[in-house]
C-alpha cells in the first residue's frame, strides 16, 4: 500500500511539473541543453508540447498508483508504460522540433 502511495505522490509531482511548464512557460525547470535552442516564438508551443508530455507521464503514474492500490496487480503498471511511452514521445517530438 505505502508503495501505491509513493507512486501516487510521484505522479502528482509530474502533474505539477507539467502544468508549471504548460501554463506558466517556466521552461527553466528543464535542462537547459533541453531548450538553448528554442526561439522564442517558438516558446509557448515548446513549453505546450512538453508541459503536456510531462502531465502524461504524471497520469500514467497516477492511475498506476491508485490501481496498485485497488487492485495489487502487477498489470497495474500498463497505465504507467503507456503514459511513459506517449509522455516522453511527446518530449522528444518537441525537443526535435523547436530545439535545432
Amino acid at each position: 500500500m505505502i508503495g501505491a502511495i509513493i507512486i501516487g505522490l510521484i505522479g502528482i509531482v509530474f502533474v505539477v511539473l507539467g502544468y508549471l511548464l504548460w501554463k506558466k512557460e517556466r521552461i527553466s525547470l528543464l535542462h537547459s541543453y533541453h531548450y538553448d535552442k528554442v526561439s522564442e516564438e517558438d516558446k509557448k508551443a515548446f513549453c505546450a508540447l512538453s508541459g503536456i508530455g510531462v502531465i502524461t507521464v504524471g497520469i500514467g503514474l497516477l492511475i498506476t498508483g491508485i490501481a496498485i492500490g485497488i487492485t495489487d496487480s502487477a498489470w497495474s503498471f500498463i497505465a504507467f508504460a503507456i503514459g511513459f511511452f506517449v509522455g516522453i514521445s511527446l518530449l522528444i517530438y518537441a525537443g526535435m522540433r523547436y530545439n535545432r
